[in-house]
């Protein structure tokens, strides 16, 4: 059906996230974005399945077996439903007195850089949003590829 097309749009604003990281505004927007493309394709596999005998059971029995299939689950409804997810941010900064350009050439300039680390504050691992947003996607194709495989979905 149109699976793998919101997957190709989830791959999208994954990309916009990891190109908006070290802004924590247009990274939750990104990630708003990502949460509702992801979760459609969830959305349009279950429509599809449970049309066919047995594939509300083989759905059911795909999400449970990933964790992370729920927790994203979560993670929108609440975006949609409560209030706009806002991952737990930590900005570090670091100040130098020198900018180097290669390994021979030091060139003194003052500087600060700052680095942002985004997390899941609910998620019990010290994943960020990116990498769990990487393993949610190979969660989601998995579920996708296998149900074309079993004949649940078109895809």
């Amino acid at each position: 059906m149109h699976a793998r097309d919101k997957l190709t749009e989830a791959r999208y604003f994954l990309e916009r996230m990891c190109e908006q990281h070290d802004n924590p505004t247009s990274f939750r927007f990104e990630l708003s974005a990502f949460l509702g493309a992801a979760r459609s394709a969830l959305q349009y596999s279950q429509k599809e399945a449970k049309e066919k005998l047995g594939g509300q059971q083989w759905y059911d029995q795909a999400i449970a077996r990933d964790p992370l299939l729920a927790f994203f689950k979560d993670q929108r409804n609440a975006n949609i439903h409560t209030a706009p997810v806002t991952p737990a941010t930590v900005m570090t900064t670091h100040v130098s007195d020198h900018l180097q350009t290669d390994e021979d050439t030091i060139i003194p300039f003052r500087h600060h850089t700052s680095s942002y680390r985004h997390r899941f504050a609910d998620w019990p691992a010290d994943a960020t949003v990116i990498e769990l947003s990487e393993r949610y996607l190979i969660a989601l194709q998995a579920l996708v590829d296998d149900g074309v495989t079993q004949q649940m979905i078109t895809g």
